[in-house]
């Protein structure tokens, strides 16, 4: 109750009354913001549109308000000062949701992005689940929202612009999503990027030798402070099998702080990839992709390579959370759901379905083509 209470003045009287008194200011139109809810780093969804617009000479703030790792107070007093400094901005960009945007409405001349951190849309979210175990109250999300206030929301294809609409709550408003493309993907179609992802994977402390890559990157489980990855991957087992022919690279959710535990007799062909390379360059560099629900499916099928799904707790998601296709229909690649199977999926990886996947990636990614951050840019800024 009390928490409630505390919200409620915050966002109801604080942080509104705040925007008003610094809106007063004029908009300046040369003005930006990077907001970044969790990160106390500007997040790959957002360098590619800072590194354009800081070219074009705009003026750039960034803040971090950092969310999940700090009290209310902190995140109050970074808020507040973020809502100061928007006051005047001629854009705002954001990545994930966050309802401080929604406690005032939006004055004009001031355009709210949300460049979604993710690509397509794979596991439901926001409003799409509303009352169930995983998501809020329907009547909270609609109190709180910080939805109402967008101005664009740029997305990876035509085919998921629906599903934005479902969890934003934008039913009404659906125009504001467009299938622009999502900013980071353009670096797949770039020769200097890959090029130097390959620089970053051979600079390693892993012996190559020749071998290819699997890349197991998994969603995390659990709440987001108490995020962690799944420990149903036996490492060990697949080092046994498949050391001689591949390296096992492992890349946790940005969420999940612990890090994995890898017994020192394999580290000569498995390693676990924190700041060393990105997910994009891993990406990049990898010749199989095992994933789970993470939206990596989206990324990874522009690079036109075989995937695997270790979906050891399909029912369980789909109960918690649930997908916005069906799962085993939806994803472009073999769904095992135990390592036996993982394994025997492996040693038949070179067949996988092409046509399968074009199909996927033209369906779900038709707006991810190199040329994504000049659209957006172009779509806000004329």
């Amino acid at each position: 109750m009390i928490n409630r209470i505390v919200k409620w003045i915050v966002f109801k009287c604080i942080y509104p009354i705040s925007y008003r008194i610094a809106a007063f200011k004029r908009v300046k139109n040369e003005k930006i913001l990077f907001v970044e809810n969790h990160q106390d780093t500007l997040s790959d969804n957002f360098l590619r549109l800072y590194k354009t617009l800081e070219e074009r000479e705009y003026e750039i703030h960034v803040h971090f308000l950092k969310v999940a790792d700090s009290g209310w107070k902190d995140v109050i007093i970074r808020t507040l000062r973020m809502i100061f400094d928007m006051a005047d901005a001629k854009c705002v960009f954001i990545s994930e949701s966050n309802s401080v945007f929604g406690a005032f409405k939006l004055r004009k001349g001031t355009k709210l992005v949300q460049v979604w951190h993710a690509c397509g849309a794979f596991k439901k979210w926001g409003f799409s689940v509303a009352e169930q175990s995983f998501g809020d109250n329907r009547k909270e999300l609609m109190r709180y929202s910080g939805h109402r206030n967008y101005s664009l929301v740029p997305v990876s294809g035509q085919a998921v612009c629906w599903a934005y609409a479902e969890a934003f709550g934008l039913q009404e408003r659906s125009e504001v999503i467009k299938p622009l493309g999502v900013s980071r993907t353009d670096s797949y179609f770039e020769e200097a990027c890959l090029k130097q992802a390959k620089e970053h994977l051979n600079a390693l402390p892993i012996s190559m030798k020749g071998k290819k890559v699997v890349l197991y990157a998994p969603t995390f489980r659990g709440e987001i402070k108490e995020a962690v990855t799944p420990k149903q991957f036996d490492l060990e087992k697949f080092y046994d099998r498949f050391h001689k022919e591949y390296i096992l690279l492992i890349k946790q959710h940005p969420f999940v702080k612990k890090a994995v535990e890898i017994p020192e007799r394999i580290r000569d062909a498995c390693m676990e990839i924190t700041t060393q390379m990105t997910t994009e360059e891993l990406l990049m560099v990898a010749d199989v992709c095992i994933t789970d629900y993470s939206s990596v499916v989206f990324d990874y099928s522009l690079r036109n390579k075989p995937m695997l799904f270790f979906a050891f707790d399909l029912e369980e998601y789909y109960d918690e959370r649930g997908f916005y296709y069906p799962y085993e229909e939806f994803v472009p690649g073999p769904v095992v759901r135990t390592m036996d199977e993982l394994m025997a999926a492996m040693e038949e990886i070179e067949q996988f379905n092409e046509n399968r996947m074009k199909n996927f990636r033209d369906s779900y990614m038709s707006g991810c083509d190199g040329h994504a951050t000049e659209r957006i840019v172009r779509e806000i800024f004329g």
